[in-house]
């Protein structure tokens, strides 16, 4: 179990990371060109909201914040899990 949860936590902090990198590494829209029905999906769809998103500062500072939470939340747990881990290794009796 304990190792389902740390591969799950793992996972679970890749993803926040990757979604952090994602919307610091994404320019700002300069030029908007209009898409063809065909060429527009629901990917680009959501790449237009969180432009959208982006460019208000309030919303983007929430979610800044919101991610330093998740962040500073995944290291408390990874920690949790450590010392844990940590603990069963010194109390595991050596026969």
């Amino acid at each position: 179990m304990s190792s389902n949860l740390r591969s799950a936590t793992v996972g679970f902090g890749f993803g926040i990371a990757a979604a952090a990198v994602a919307v610091q590494a994404a320019p700002a829209p300069q030029h908007e060109h209009p898409a063809t029905p065909s060429a527009q999906s629901a990917p680009a769809d959501d790449m237009d909201q969180m432009h959208k998103m982006m460019a208000d500062p309030a919303k983007r500072q929430q979610m800044m914040d919101h991610m330093a939470q998740c962040r500073d939340m995944m290291s408390m747990m990874m920690e949790h899990m450590k010392h844990e881990g940590m603990k069963k290794d010194q109390a595991a009796p050596h026969q």
